[in-house]
């Protein structure tokens, strides 16, 4: 096929669906969205890798407390150690993001979340048994596995089943499990701070909502645009009407008809028109979705005119795409001569995400959260994991702050407005630090986590959304591996670092990395509230647009 006829051939496309690419009031997604049990459920469910994430991160406070060298066989415990047995789980999410990416892509999200799950349950019960330094390291780097996979799915799943008028809230409520997660670990950790051998129940604790989330696998849907990607037209509709069960049949086709031109339009196609075809051309397989329960070709159920309609649409569609992919005079579809290469806009929206995910970590949080029971212990305090308690409180109660924020005001608004907060409260710290008082110190470290929490905890994990689906899984596994590469950085050096030069001038290190972030986001960072998954593209299409929503819509 010529390029004009191709060009001709897509012009009809999408004259066919105008209404669904030109104009988002069919869209399915900016419909109002009531929560009920089951969709509850379904969201809930997939954050519990989230939960598992900030437990198993955020134990290791209580575990580094109560730990005793002969536990482990060893004469002493050495800083370096704890280090060690701190940072592997950060070494371990970095190659857990590196395999997500494969894994979520051939799997799909659902799968490779229970796979997650399945690897937390080993990881807890050999981390519960170690003996000895070297088993308990490679347990907490196979619970990193793990955790690399969860932070790098969880939210790429999140963002492909939540609406667009609430996907900044879901995404934050992964935030929420994280955080309330290693709430949970501190708490426990306190209540049996007392009993013999206490860091190993706090590791075995980490199994249970693993083993929960395993027995809820069959209420969770597939995300549909992967499914849609693999060619499961059929598979799509199911989880479209699982997630929005009021919307009606117009919508979830007129929404599978978008998802497919989209999808084409990226180039992501690869040996799935036949399948589109198959399903597209047999009615039989199509019934009206007035209908509960799961199709069957016995069912022998007549379809709606308005039905028949939608799957012929969608079935023109998938004969325009399929015809799209001949064969050239070479004997290679144009498709996949490009389907390697990422696309400018893609590399910039990529660039944004592992920067912003870069300051997260390098502004230090994760410091007070490993160490802070260590921190504290060295100022003659009663018990130890009461200012990590209080800072996990802070961490997770400002989390709600961004939940319902990050969707009204914006992500880059809640940002610039929190950021500086964070670097007042770490210059606060090193007066703390430097003059020895622990109140002052305790409460510039809330001002801090209460800022961090608000914005810079969360948003830099929404930044998936940037990224097109044939990019995403890929992109999220970039954003989670700087993550976890500077997490491991600060984590494996902390201890050493205030040895050498100091707390207060370790804080004024965090401090200017936070000046440096607020800077980004002022320049680089877009705002890309309300806009659905397809769109948030136009943003990077010529450099970065950061006031594209405000220009276009306000």
């Amino acid at each position: 096929m010529s390029t004009a006829e191709s060009e001709d051939v897509y012009s009809d496309l999408y004259s066919i669906i105008s209404q669904v690419t030109s104009n988002t009031a069919n869209d399915i997604e900016q419909l109002p969205y009531a929560l009920t049990f089951k969709t509850s459920l379904i969201f809930v469910g997939a954050t519990v890798g989230g939960l598992l994430f900030g437990y198993d991160t955020g134990v290791i406070s209580g575990v580094l407390l109560s730990l005793k060298p002969e536990d482990l066989s060893l004469a002493v415990l050495t800083d370096f150690q704890k280090e060690l047995i701190t940072s592997s789980t950060s070494v371990g999410s970095f190659f857990g993001s590196m395999l997500a990416f494969p894994l979520a892509d051939k799997c799909g999200r659902r799968i490779t979340l229970a796979i997650c799950c399945s690897i937390f349950i080993l990881a807890a019960i050999g981390m519960a048994t170690a003996r000895t330094l070297k088993f308990l390291i490679c347990g907490r780097l196979v619970v990193g596995i793990a955790v690399g996979v969860s932070a790098q799915c969880v939210p790429l799943f999140l963002s492909e089943i939540s609406p667009s008028r609430i996907r900044g809230f879901m995404l934050t409520l992964n935030i929420i499990a994280i955080t309330g997660g290693q709430l949970i670990s501190y708490v426990i950790a306190s209540l049996i701070q007392d009993i013999d051998n206490s860091w190993r129940y706090l590791f075995a604790f980490s199994a249970i909502p693993a083993i929960l989330f395993i027995s809820i696998l069959d209420f969770i849907p597939e995300s549909p645009r992967w499914s849609i990607s693999k060619g499961d037209v059929l598979y799509a509709r199911d989880s479209l009407k699982m997630l929005y069960p009021t919307a009606s049949t117009h919508h979830v086709n007129s929404k599978i008809k978008q998802l497919i031109i989209e999808l084409d339009k990226l180039r992501i196609y690869k040996d799935v028109s036949e399948p589109l075809l198959v399903q597209a051309h047999s009615p039989i397989r199509y019934v009206d979705t007035s209908v509960s329960g799961t199709s069957s070709p016995s069912n022998g159920k007549r379809l709606s005119s308005n039905t028949e309609r939608n799957i012929n649409t969608i079935s023109s569609s998938s004969a325009i795409l399929s015809s799209l992919r001949e064969p050239t005079s070479n004997g290679v579809t144009s498709h996949r001569k490009k389907r390697h290469r990422m696309e400018p806009r893609t590399i910039r929206a990529l660039i944004v995400g592992c920067v912003l995910m870069f300051f997260q970590q390098v502004t230090g949080f994760n410091a007070f959260m490993y160490y802070a029971a260590i921190i504290f212990a060295r100022f003659d305090i009663k018990n130890p994991l009461l200012p990590p308690i209080l800072i996990a409180s802070t961490n997770f109660i400002f989390t709600f702050f961004a939940m319902y924020t990050m969707d009204s005001l914006g992500r880059r608004a809640i940002l610039l407005r929190t950021i500086w907060i964070m670097t007042l409260g770490l210059l606060l710290c090193s007066v703390g630090f430097g003059h020895n008082r622990v109140s002052l110190l305790l409460t510039s470290v809330v001002i801090y986590v209460a800022a961090y929490a608000s914005a810079m905890g969360s948003v830099p994990w929404t930044c998936v959304e940037f990224l097109p689906l044939n990019r995403r899984s890929f992109g999220a596994s970039c954003i989670a591996c700087t993550n976890w590469l500077t997490n491991a950085l600060v984590s494996m050096t902390y201890l050493s670092a205030i040895n050498t030069i100091g707390d207060e001038s370790t804080m004024l290190v965090f401090a200017f990395f936070t000046v440096c972030a607020w800077f980004f986001v002022y320049f680089w960072y877009p705002e890309v509230k309300g806009l659905s998954l397809e769109e948030i593209g136009k943003v990077f299409d010529d450099g970065v647009d950061v006031h594209y929503v405000f220009r276009t819509y306000h």
